[in-house]
């Protein structure tokens, strides 16, 4: 921890650094952020996690002239601790909450953000990350926990489309994999994705669905059209997406205000059946 509080001096005042030691002291990671710069520590209490961390600052490493993701400021990594130093992004997110849903963007500027997560794959890699996305196995799974909280004509649906949900996918590429709207910011007219944690290889549209089905409440998919890409396979991944998440939040009743959880399970309700009708 000494040279992980070391290089924090240089960007950080005293007190900043004695709070996030203490906190790691309980948890497995903590940030920190001033105007200029951001900072993610993370100790190694769970392997994959760690891992996760040690996989993003090789991906800055790897592109510090990609204009769509932060600039690494300095980093350190050692076999207890991890440390990611980046330069503060002058811009907001498009939330400040994951399920906001409405990220009230101007249909111009969210096609321009969806054209922008096309790109994602373009970045560039030294590493191998898991391959091992199954269609198949992750429809199986969600749906298995869901199916409680869907219609039955909404699961007899799902099972008269079985053969086409599980379709292995036309392409699989790098993707962010959490494109939630509190990890992308706009700084003027750029467009910046954070938290990379979550890379891996995945269906080539997976990335956009997950963008398009979180940053609008009501048909979420409405410009795909526009977007020249294949329609079915954001299907496939709508689809797919909406069972975790139903699932995600049945997982949450008797921990959180029950009111809350049926609002949002009901949100993915309309959004499944919102897709399917398209399939």
């Amino acid at each position: 921890m000494n040279e992980i509080i070391s290089i924090l001096r240089k960007y950080f005042n005293e007190k900043d650094i004695i709070k996030i030691g203490k906190t790691l002291e309980k948890n497995q990671r903590d940030n920190i952020i001033n105007d200029k710069y951001f900072a993610k520590v993370g100790k190694n209490s769970d392997k994959l996690f760690f891992n996760n961390l040690v996989k993003e600052i090789k991906l800055y490493e790897n592109n510090q002239d990609n204009v769509i993701i932060p600039k690494l400021v300095d980093s350190f990594i050692s076999n207890e601790y991890c440390l990611i130093v980046l330069e503060k992004i002058n811009g907001k997110t498009l939330s400040t909450q994951r399920n906001d849903y409405n990220t009230h963007l101007s249909h111009d500027k969210r096609l321009s953000i969806a054209k922008s997560v096309l790109n994602i794959k373009n970045i560039k890699l030294n590493y191998d990350l898991d391959n091992d996305y199954n269609r198949k196995e992750k429809l199986d799974k969600y749906l298995e926990k869901a199916k409680k909280f869907i219609s039955k004509n909404t699961y007899l649906k799902i099972t008269s489309l079985y053969g086409v949900l599980i379709k292995k996918p036309k392409k699989i590429v790098m993707a962010h994999g959490d494109l939630i709207p509190t990890n992308i910011i706009l700084d003027k007219n750029e467009v910046k994705f954070i938290d990379w944690e979550y890379i891996s290889y995945m269906p080539e549209l997976y990335d956009l669905t997950y963008f398009l089905m979180f940053s609008k409440v009501n048909h979420s998919l409405d410009i795909l059209n526009e977007l020249n890409v294949d329609n079915e396979e954001v299907y496939i991944d709508g689809v797919i997406l909406s069972l975790k998440e139903i699932q995600n939040w049945a997982k949450l009743y008797g921990i959180i205000d029950d009111n809350i959880v049926n609002n949002n399970i009901k949100r993915w309700r309309i959004e499944l059946n919102n897709i399917l009708n398209k399939l």
